[in-house]
């Protein structure tokens, strides 16, 4: 995201004798009103046309020229005009800004006479595409007393995707008024999704005598994205899921043995959350709780938190309480939780914006979690300054009950772009790669598993305007059950169905069938991540002692079928064998005392 100086129009003025005069006399000298039309190209270059009118309150004045500084230097073809002809505009480009400036062909005096006069120019950097998004800032006005009325309207071409969202809402005929411009931009995006491929490397070391299990967080599903696995080197041994959602790899890593874990995905990114299932009260109640970080037994907290009730009062106070500081290889960030942060708000990371958050909120009964994820940017300022390294980004949600989901917001951002809204609308480019609700701390993102004292490259996100996406469901069924029961007994073990398609599949339905001696299981709305696995027990009885010939067990998993067939040996032969061998015994016996 950008950090952008809001642009200001003032202009310089000369009275009759051509003396220029000092802008801040000029502003109760002249009040300019501005109609600006943003109109932008298939190509994404704006033309942008404002039309001006100067209103002279001094009789002995007139404006002889006008100057506007544009913040960014994409700025072409600039062409002006007033009511006698063409004006040859000056141009100059310095320190990221455009200076426009005209001169005027009329002069208008007398007390409220008026000067009007048009500028047109073409702007490249207002809209961009990112990968299948197309994102639209227009910098705000800022206060200025020579500002009268300001109109601006924005026109997009009809081969742009869906309107996502618009900041703030214009009025009818895509229009904003200088009350809704002040001090707040504009910012669009059109678009249903947004794509990204990411590839991550996980460093697992096992330093014991002992094998043991070790485990990695993979980034997975949530309301606001979608993930597919394309490829995991070597795959896990299992996969489940935590009790924040998610999805934990275990591998086994034997005595003393490295293993590098190598993933790459698929990640759809969306506005609108997608529909997924309420929190229970239970489980809210632990977003509510103080954690490492989030202190929200102390004082200081609490008090802050009878003063900001709301997520957006909570907000507004930590975007405009903290200063942000880069990260860089020389100064590296310590996590100092809510409390560290209050006590030196002028050196503060996105770890801090979201702890303070989050521990506010829990303090007001709202509750809230952290996301570890990845803010992709096109921005040099906002991007990773540690190249050869990874600074993931953290931001927090809080649940809204009345809309029985979680709302995702970014005071960091906020505060980095001088003003952006992240509280109504977040974007596209928040990936998350781990929740943190239950703890503060675990489980550890990708990018957190690094191997050596050298920063290394560990993930890697770039956008994809068309991707593989594999959503084809897949499952293996196998069987953990001998093939042999004696009758009498009862044949036991147990059913594994795993996912091994790429994506979590949230609605699996598990159905078991037993033939000739019945055995039942029926579960409905399971939810399975890539490599998770359902296990069900097995237990059939068996009852006849009699009984002999083959047993089936049948599995359906959406719309999947397997089937498993045992074979029933009788029991009778082994009683007739062991009443053999003591009959047997018996006559040795007999025979043995009868020849003494």
């Amino acid at each position: 995201m950008k950090k952008e100086i809001r642009t200001i129009f003032y202009f310089f003025v000369s009275i009759l004798f051509g003396i220029m005069v000092h802008p801040s006399v000029a502003a109760i000298d002249f009040i300019a009103d501005y109609d600006t039309q943003y109109a932008i190209s298939p190509s994404g270059t704006a033309i942008v046309t404002q039309n001006i009118t100067l209103t002279n309150k001094q009789s002995n004045m007139y404006p002889k020229q006008f100057m506007i500084p544009i913040v960014g230097n994409q700025i072409r073809n600039v062409i002006a005009y007033d009511g006698k002809g063409v004006i040859t505009p000056t141009i100059s480009q310095h320190d990221g800004k455009t200076d426009i400036t005209v001169v005027f062909n009329e002069k208008v005096i007398g007390i409220d006479s008026k000067l009007k006069f048009s500028i047109r120019y073409e702007n490249s950097g207002v809209a961009q595409k990112l990968g299948n998004v197309w994102e639209v800032h227009i910098p705000g006005v800022a206060e200025d007393p020579a500002t009268g009325e300001y109109v601006l309207s924005l026109q997009t071409p009809a081969s742009f995707p869906p309107l996502a969202y618009i900041m703030p809402q214009p009025l009818p005929g895509v229009r904003w008024t200088k009350q809704q411009l002040l001090n707040n931009d504009i910012t669009a995006a059109y678009g249903e999704y947004q794509n990204f491929t990411v590839d991550l490397t996980y460093n697992m070391e096992n330093t014991t005598s002992e094998a043991g299990i070790y485990q990695i967080t993979l980034p997975g599903d949530t309301a606001y994205q979608s993930v597919s696995i394309t490829e995991i080197s070597p795959k896990p041994k299992e996969t489940t899921r935590d009790e924040d959602g998610n999805w934990i790899a275990s591998y086994k890593l034997d005595a003393n043995q490295k293993s590098d874990v190598h993933v790459k995905l698929v990640v759809k990114t969306y506005i609108k959350a997608k529909k997924i299932e309420p929190e229970t009260t239970e489980k809210l109640q632990k977003y509510l709780q103080p954690q490492r970080f989030w202190e929200t037994t102390d004082t200081k907290i609490i008090n802050l938190a009878k003063q900001y009730k709301t997520p957006r009062d909570i907000y507004n106070f930590v975007v405009n309480t903290f200063t942000y500081r880069p990260i860089t290889s020389d100064t590296p960030s310590t996590r100092k939780g809510a409390l560290g942060a209050l006590a030196n708000p002028k050196d503060s990371v996105c770890t801090e914006f979201t702890d303070l958050f989050i521990a506010i909120a829990r303090a007001a009964g709202i509750p809230a979690r952290e996301i570890v994820g990845y803010g992709f940017t096109t921005d040099n300022k906002l991007k990773n300054l540690l190249i050869n390294a990874d600074v993931l980004h953290t931001w927090p949600e809080y649940y809204d009950t009345a809309k029985s989901k979680w709302i995702p917001v970014d005071p960091t951002w906020a505060n980095t772009t001088g003003g952006i809204n992240y509280f109504d609308i977040l974007d596209f480019n928040h990936i998350a790669f781990v929740v943190h609700g239950v703890s503060s701390e675990l489980p550890y993102p990708a990018g957190s598993y690094k191997e050596g004292a050298i920063p290394q490259k560990n993930v890697i996100v770039k956008l994809a305007d068309t991707t593989k996406v594999v959503t084809k469901e897949s499952f293996g069924i196998s069987f953990n059950i001998p093939t042999t029961v004696l009758s009498g007994k009862t044949l036991s073990g147990s059913i594994q169905i795993e996912n091994t398609g790429a994506t979590t599949v949230d609605a699996v339905t598990v159905t078991t069938h037993g033939s000739p001696y019945p055995f039942s299981v029926v579960k409905n709305a399971q939810t399975i991540p890539p490599f998770g696995l359902i296990s069900i027990p097995v237990s059939i009885p068996v009852t006849n002692i009699f009984a002999r010939g083959t047993g089936t067990i049948e599995v359906l998993v959406n719309g999947n079928n397997a089937t498993f067939t045992y074979t029933i040996k009788p029991m009778y032969p082994l009683f007739l064998f062991i009443g053999s061998l003591g009959l047997a015994c018996i006559v040795s016996l007999w025979l043995l005392l009868r020849k003494k």
